[in-house]
């Protein structure tokens, strides 16, 4: 069982685990709303005097989303990201100021974590197929693993252009994607007047103010939850405000190796190319989406002992670890006093 553990820090409270909004009491002025986007759930929030407005929110976020999904989806082959795959090893390819920002972003923690973190990851990536229970053999690891490496990528900040220096080098950014488009909806909705939201991608989270001058309320489900228990179950319930959070767990995209037993998942380990296993979840609260999104894989990777280390040693940011053995672990800065 877990017993929540928590203090003040920064006028913020920690949330255990992947990130759920709890059903609340509608009110006047609140409208919700909750549609798919970028291959996830997105769940938004408003609150507005005027309902037109709320609506004209709602819409311009999911357009956000959307419009984000177009430049970075790997699925769809008329994404920039699908182009710069192809060809930026052949020449440098201009990209919008949006992709080479988020890539720059990608870089940057790339560096800070010594390439616990590393969108590249992806040139063996691809070789996984979760519905399918695919994944690359020795074979494929073994020539494809050099591949990885986030200094292949050369970004031109004169003429905002990407190039790749080895031709197995692939890319993908749904590590960072859907933080920053939160962080773009929440700017929208501010620009809008907006000043009470919650929005959701997935496991990427923005709480904006308050609730009618009470926290946003939000509970976790813990990470081995069985598929036929009621989701809407929690194992604690916290209230945060003005804070994005993001969870990474190994519970998301994955399956179970027939012959070994071993829990394949989608948050792949840089250095090696198979499913990181030291920890089952991270939740990271960070001041943007766009840091607590990559921050959360990355200390999903580097494990709890060398994440904590990270994370302490970084302003602003606190983060809660459920280890292997579904032990509880906190940064620094949410253990009691």
């Amino acid at each position: 069982m877990l017993v929540p553990v928590f203090n003040v820090h920064s006028m913020r409270l920690i949330v255990f685990s992947v990130l759920t909004l709890l059903s609340l009491s509608v009110q006047s002025s609140w409208y919700s709303h909750s549609g798919e986007a970028m291959g996830t759930s997105i769940n938004i929030t408003v609150w507005h005097p005027r309902e037109s407005v709320s609506r004209l929110a709602v819409k311009a976020v999911m357009g956000e989303m959307e419009r984000v999904d177009q430049l970075l989806s790997p699925y769809l082959e008329s994404s920039e990201l699908s182009r710069v795959n192809a060809l930026a090893y052949l020449e440098p390819q201009k990209v919008s100021d949006d992709f080479f920002n988020i890539v720059q972003q990608a870089k940057k923690i790339s560096y800070m974590s010594q390439g616990a973190f590393d969108i590249t990851f992806a040139s063996v990536g691809f070789y996984y197929d979760y519905r399918q229970k695919q994944q690359p053999t020795p074979g494929e690891l073994t020539q494809l693993i050099s591949a990885i490496n986030y200094n292949h990528i050369v970004l031109n900040t004169k003429n905002r252009s990407i190039a790749f220096l080895d031709a197995r080098v692939k890319i993908d950014l749904g590590g960072i994607a859907k933080g920053y488009a939160v962080d773009n909806s929440i700017r929208k909705l501010q620009a809008l007047g907006i000043t009470s939201a919650s929005v959701s991608a997935g496991g990427d989270s923005y709480l904006l103010g308050d609730r009618g001058g009470r926290p946003w309320i939000t509970g976790v489900k813990h990470p081995r939850l069985q598929s036929n228990q009621d989701p809407s179950q929690v194992v604690l319930k916290l209230p945060l405000s003005d804070t994005a959070v993001s969870t990474s767990g190994d519970y998301e995209r994955f399956f179970i190796d027939d012959k070994t037993g071993e829990r394949v998942h989608h948050i792949v380990n840089p250095k090696t190319g198979r499913s990181a296993s030291d920890v089952m979840s991270v939740t990271i609260l960070a001041p943007t989406g766009a840091f607590a999104d990559p921050l959360s894989t990355t200390v999903f990777v580097m494990g709890v002992e060398k994440g904590l280390k990270l994370v302490n040693s970084l302003p602003e940011i606190d983060a809660v670890i459920i280890n292997n053995q579904g032990r509880v672990v906190y940064s620094d800065g949410l253990k009691p006093q």
